[in-house]
């Protein structure tokens, strides 16, 4: 089994192209527009939907634009990224102002490191 992508919302395209290229460095590959008839068929929510998909040779995300101030109303769940240099990330995420969560590992010279981007989608960052 292989994982093809993960589905996020983010409130706007600019939010968006912050977090996933800025902050990830993912490439924005395309973007498309699913039909409100499918949309209803897919999730029961009729609507035209706006989507963003960027990726890397390691991994996919198709980015729901919600065009509204909502946010995430779930607390636990989360991707977990693998990042090189977790330091200089933290540092960028930091720069660009997303949320950090940084918590010392006992006994060990580690830490976690969970990022919330705007619309409060959670990242475990490894």
């Amino acid at each position: 089994m292989q994982l093809d992508h993960f589905a996020i919302c983010a409130n706007s395209e600019e939010d968006s192209d912050l977090f996933f290229t800025n902050l990830l460095g993912l490439k924005k590959v395309r973007n498309f527009i699913v039909s409100s008839e499918l949309m209803k068929e897919f999730f029961g929510i009729e609507k035209e939907q706006k989507i963003l998909r960027y990726e890397n040779d390691n991994i996919a995300a198709e980015v729901f634009i919600t065009d509204d101030k909502s946010n995430s109303k779930d607390s636990f769940t989360h991707q977990c990224l693998i990042v090189n240099e977790r330091d200089d990330f933290l540092n960028r995420a930091i720069t660009l102002g997303y949320k950090v969560t940084k918590v010392s590992r006992e006994e060990k010279d580690s830490y976690y490191l969970f990022i919330r981007d705007h619309y409060g989608n959670t990242y475990e960052i490894k």
